[in-house]
């Protein structure tokens, strides 16, 4: 399981799934355990933007369980850390476009110190989020995106954090009688990509997750 949220974050965030995952690298099993999070004012839930279940505004922590134990195979995860992160990366990436959203490519790739204090690498990409033509402004049936994941090891595994956020504004959604309500925020958006870059950092560079050692056999 992973570890609560940082304590700037835990108030105004909250956890709505968890979702498992499995892959191989070499001789090893990967499981990993994905939370995913959403803001908890009414004016930030995107549920009625995007037909993807992930909110376009969004955070994530990732548990990653190695079976069997990194160390039975000889290997550290620092060591193993360059062909470990591209991975992790692209489970993230089918994770996206298997709810709908389009990954245009890695557009920028950075070195950063974790927690823990090893070196991850942190990805930016681009996306677009699938909604209807008439909330964009350019009347497209996406809406510019930006995706982060960072990767690192820990003592025994591996790391995984980072967040969706929106490139642009998104029109009001009408209700069900073609309407909207004042009294019903929640229905609009307003992009602040600055804003939300700070919040993915502050949980990247925080967030505490699981304990790190791998599957027992």
């Amino acid at each position: 399981m992973t570890s609560d949220l940082p304590e700037s974050l835990a108030e105004s965030w909250q956890p709505i799934g968890t979702r498992t995952a499995e892959s191989s690298v070499l001789l090893a099993s990967v499981t990993a355990e994905t939370t995913l999070y959403e803001p908890i004012d009414r004016a930030e839930r995107l549920s009625a933007i995007s037909a993807s279940e992930i909110p376009i505004r969004s955070l994530f922590a990732v548990t990653m369980t190695v079976s069997p134990s990194l160390s039975d195979l000889g290997i550290s995860p620092g060591s193993f850390f360059s062909t470990a992160a591209p991975k992790a990366k692209a489970q993230f990436v089918d994770t996206l476009e298997s709810e709908g959203v389009t990954v245009e490519g890695t557009r920028n790739t950075l070195e950063f110190e974790a927690t823990n204090g090893a070196a991850g690498a942190w990805f930016v990409l681009d996306a677009g989020f699938p909604v209807e033509s008439e909330l964009t402004a350019s009347g497209g049936d996406r809406l510019d995106a930006e995706a982060h994941v960072a990767v690192w090891p820990t003592e025994t595994s591996y790391g995984m954090a980072g967040g969706t956020l929106p490139l642009e504004d998104c029109a009001p959604v009408a209700d069900g009688d073609g309407t909207t309500d004042a009294d019903e925020p929640r229905v609009g958006l307003d992009a602040d990509p600055e804003r939300d870059r700070e919040t993915i950092a502050d949980l990247i560079r925080t967030v505490d997750i699981g304990t790190g050692h791998d599957a027992v056999e």
